[in-house]
């Protein structure tokens, strides 16, 4: 809380929230609709250009970094945090690389982006779940945060993976659009329970 004096007569200004805080949440759902959007938008688009998937992969480890920073803990052990920012940080690396079957490891990373896209729907979908069927509001802000550092894992894997024409396709296409839609809800729900409790 931070108090102004202004003037002979010493009125006092206060202000009931510290706007570092605020400016770093307003960022975080900036950056997770961000994300989220460009997931919704992604199937109806063949090809995505290098410097969409690099702002991409960016937005989405900016929105799980900041939210492992912001919150006041997870619904899983500490040690899943060490998983999340690896989880986050081999998209930056693979968004950086224009063909992505030069070599095994990204060949590889590619062949496993499916798999990490419907782990991270699950999981965040269970996070998600639980806070809206009869959390407490304290309750439901860890699990919403927990859903969503999930979600930001899944959808930059999703970001920067490149297809090959198929049924594969359309299943993974449709888990990212549906993992895309929950994070909507999921950041307004945080956004909300922010603001009530500001």
């Amino acid at each position: 809380m931070s108090r102004v004096t202004q003037g002979p007569h010493d009125h006092v200004i206060t202000f009931g929230v510290t706007t570092g805080t605020l400016w770093l949440q307003v960022l975080v759902v900036a950056a997770a609709l961000t994300v989220a959007a460009c997931a919704l938008v992604r199937p109806f688009f063949a090809e995505q250009e290098r410097a969409a998937r690099v702002a991409v992969a960016w937005a989405a480890a900016v929105a799980g970094v900041l939210t492992l920073l912001l919150t006041d803990g997870l619904d899983l052990p500490r040690q899943f945090a060490v998983v999340f920012l690896a989880g986050l940080g081999v998209p930056l690396f693979l968004a950086r690389h224009a063909e992505p079957g030069t070599t095994l490891p990204l060949r590889l990373v590619h062949h496993l982006t499916p798999w990490v896209l419907l782990a991270a729907a699950t999981g965040a979908s269970v996070e998600f779940a639980r806070a809206w069927l009869g959390a407490g509001s304290d309750r439901a802000g860890i699990l919403l945060n927990t859903g969503l550092v999930i979600a930001m894992v899944g959808l930059s894997w999703f970001a920067v993976w490149r297809p090959s024409p198929g049924r594969s396709r359309a299943v993974v296409n449709a888990v990212g659009w549906a993992l895309a839609s929950a994070v909507v809800a999921g950041t307004a729900h945080v956004a909300t329970l922010t603001v009530a409790a500001g």
